[in-house]
């Protein structure tokens, strides 16, 4: 007996081989019918047998191409008839269909590009329906050739084929290619000439960077500066020439088994390394490595990622060495993706590039991760992850935009019960991120046709998408940053709000209800909103924002307010008393020292006492530092006394200016542990950790374990980043919360 279904799928099946996949199942099972897109996912009708309806329905579900997610599946029976089964043509616009993040080369690919016998045997731009080029080709919705920047590159006869056919791996992949009608890669020297094409260009790259050069390689998202990471001499003058003093930089390795040799790497390590996303790991670094000293100076650990492209793949076939491939920007801008951006803001920092002709339209950076008790955070969440598109279980119809913050910017809009969530974009009161800012919400207000009904902003009046959606005429509400912060915990874990949470926001900076600058904060959190129950003794940020980079005028103010000018006498004698007696009189005028609770200040002073640390050259450096010195083998801990609701640190501030760097160090770790645990202890809620803080691997290591030997519940950030790309997710669970239950926002 044949029977007759309607299948209504949403999900991440639009633009990721799912109808072609459709298609074959049919064949397998003998069923008939027809696939298409439409504004909300795709759509199947069939028509055959129950048992072979059944296991096509199965087989839906269980064999997903690799990029593909199914969030609903609606079934209705219908009476339809159909005598075959067809690929047929979108029945709308594709307005809701999602923008795809860029996606690493698969091992389909992988495998024939290193085969001779292929005709895209080493081809730098190979790529299939499962991997590839998106987001930065991506012009306009929907994800056709037209609306790309592959438009320009008419597909030879074989292209063409592969292209059309629904069993080819390759069908409706927008980027295909080959060496035949495909982009054409460029070897330059500073005066952009030409030295070398393709293969013959990636191969003289490959000799130059063996030789110490340094190169602008151009990749799927923007240029990365490369050259030897076993060259001391070329790292030295990249950190010269970029004036990045201490900043770690990423390691590309040619393989996993090279990564190895370098860092110590988990099975879940492993995993993330060779998945789809292929991002920087940071991994803890092996001792006898031959990657130089100065890649990451300091610290323990290093950013490792693998080939993402055939462009790498083609360099490291004559690489003699793992490679240095960090972003090519101007630090607190965005990465450079053009010829000539490359020469304005970054000609006298290499020696040629590498440039091709497929142009990016909106860059996308690298995405990192750490590890910690077998499960992946992410630090940056962009090539492989970002644009990201979520079906919520909220029913409100509205749309709203959540601007984040204004450092490690990433915003999110909440549309009819869909997510979207930008890439990173980074530091906004640089003039050219704020523009980038401006350019993907652009792009996704004209793609999804979006009027906002309403903007989400963090409290600080001088932040400047704030000030850009005051100045549209918006209605723009307020949410204070740290209870944001904890609310992206409750969103990222669909957790619900009408019981009680204890939350520990720790971080840098963030603005609070009393207009002072909190950043060590504990927040009760339930369905009529926060209290602040604890946080740490404010102390003043002598100077204001000069201190969050000369810290040790954080050093100093936290040895005034506790009176320890006595005790603290060998330290201050390295400033001097004029300089010490100038800081003192600052510090009493709050209009030039804001108070502060930050945690994230206060790892600033203990690494400028512990380590020596006056000034710091990129943002987290402290925490990085001394987790650098952390030895689990040392059983001590330093005490946090607490008392009518503020967190005092003045004896361990005390013992760190005595104790050795490797006692103090863990000390201080081991002690934010047990003063956590403590507190989680004495409330008996179930808890949730968000802020910068939290990426500091040891400590979250030790929370971990510690909550799970004692039964406490607890929930962190994943997917989604416990620092400040996080907060727009916070912001949309503020506003959606209350629009659900009928509260004025």
């Amino acid at each position: 007996m044949k029977i007759s279904y309607k299948f209504e799928i949403s999900g991440l099946v639009q633009g990721v081989g799912f109808r072609p996949f459709v298609y074959s199942l049919a064949l397998r099972f003998g069923i008939f019918g027809n696939v298409f897109n439409d504004d909300s996912g795709v759509k199947i009708n069939v028509y055959g047998d129950k048992n072979a309806i059944e296991n096509f329905t199965n087989a839906l579900k269980n064999e997903l191409p690799p990029l593909a997610r199914i969030d609903e599946i609606k079934i209705i029976k219908t009476s339809e008839i159909f005598s075959d089964f067809k690929i047929i043509a979108s029945k709308s616009a594709d307005k809701i269909a999602p923008i795809l993040p860029d996606f690493a080369i698969c091992g389909d690919c992988e495998r024939e590009f290193y085969d001779k016998n292929d005709p895209r045997f080493l081809y730098p731009f190979i790529n299939c329906t499962n991997c590839g080029p998106r987001f930065c080709i991506t012009k306009a919705l929907p994800y056709d050739r037209k609306n790309t920047t592959m438009s320009v590159f008419k597909m030879c006869p074989n292209c063409q084929s592969e292209y059309e056919n629904p069993l080819n791996r390759r069908y409706h992949a927008q980027p295909i290619s080959c060496p035949n009608c495909g982009p054409e890669l460029v070897l330059k020297d500073k005066n952009r000439k030409i030295l070398a094409k393709n293969l013959d260009a990636i191969k003289m790259a490959a000799e130059l960077i063996n030789e110490g050069k340094i190169l602008a390689i151009k990749g799927l998202g923007g240029f990365h500066l490369v050259c030897s990471a076993f060259d001391d001499r070329a790292v030295l003058a990249l950190r010269e020439r970029k004036k990045r003093l201490n900043k770690p930089f990423a390691v590309m390795s040619k393989d996993l088994k090279t990564a190895k040799t370098h860092a110590k790497i988990s099975q879940k390590e492993e995993e993330i390394l060779i998945s789809n996303l292929k991002p920087i790991v940071l991994l803890k670094a092996k001792n006898g490595s031959k990657i130089s000293k100065f890649v990451a100076p300091k610290l323990d650990k290093i950013g490792i990622m693998l080939p993402f492209s055939g462009i790498h793949l083609a360099l490291f076939k004559w690489l003699k060495c793992d490679i240095i491939a960090t972003s090519a920007n101007i630090s607190g801008e965005p990465v450079v993706f053009d010829e000539n951006s490359l020469f304005r803001g970054l000609g006298d920092v290499f020696d040629l590039y590498l440039d091709h002709d497929r142009e990016i339209f909106s860059p996308s950076d690298d995405s990192v991760a750490f590890c910690v008790h077998n499960k992946a955070h992410f630090i940056r969440t962009s090539r492989g992850l970002n644009p990201k598109f979520l079906r919520t279980n909220f029913k409100i119809k509205g749309t709203f935009l959540a601007l984040g913050a204004e450092l490690k910017n990433q915003f999110a809009i909440y549309h009819n019960g869909v997510i979207m969530i930008s890439p990173y974009i980074g530091d906004l009161k640089n003039v050219a991120t704020f523009e980038r800012f401006l350019a993907i919400l652009e792009l996704f207000v004209k793609t999804y046709e979006l009027k906002f009904d309403a903007v989400i902003a963090d409290l600080h009046p001088h932040f400047l998408n704030t000030k850009w959606a005051i100045s549209q005429g918006f209605k723009v509400v307020k949410i204070q940053h740290h209870y944001a912060h904890l609310l992206s915990v409750i969103f990222e874990n669909n957790l619900q709000l009408n019981k009680g949470y204890l939350g520990f926001c720790f971080d840098g900076t963030g603005l609070g209800d009393d207009d002072k600058i909190w950043g060590g904060e504990v927040l009760k959190i339930d369905k009529n909103g926060y209290e602040r129950v604890l946080r740490f003794d404010e102390f003043s940020l002598i100077g204001g924002e000069n201190s969050i980079k000369n810290i040790y005028k954080i050093a100093i103010s936290i040895i005034l307010k506790y009176d320890l000018k006595e005790r603290a006498d060998k330290f201050l004698s390295n400033f001097g008393t004029d300089l010490v007696n100038n800081l003192e009189i600052l510090s009493k005028n709050e209009k030039i020292s804001p108070k502060t609770s930050s945690l994230g200040r206060i790892f600033d002073a203990f690494a400028c006492v512990i380590l020596g640390l006056n000034e710091i050259s990129y943002e987290g450096q402290s925490g990085m530092e001394l987790e650098a010195l952390y030895d689990e083998n040392l059983n001590v801990s330093y005490e946090f006394a607490v008392c009518n609701g503020v967190i005092n640190f003045k004896d361990a501030f005390l013992n760190a200016l005595n104790d050795e760097p490797k006692i103090a160090a863990t000390a201080l770790i081991n002690g934010l542990i047990d003063l956590i645990f403590k507190v989680a202890k004495e409330h008996n809620l179930e808890i949730l950790l968000s802020g910068g803080v939290f990426q500091n691997s040891t400590l979250l290591a030790g929370l971990y374990k510690k909550f799970e030997q004692n039964g406490i519940k607890f929930h962190t950030n994943l997917e989604f980043c416990a620092n400040d790309s996080g907060v727009s997710l916070g912001q949309l669970q503020y506003i959606l919360t209350k629009a659900e239950n009928g509260r004025d926002y």
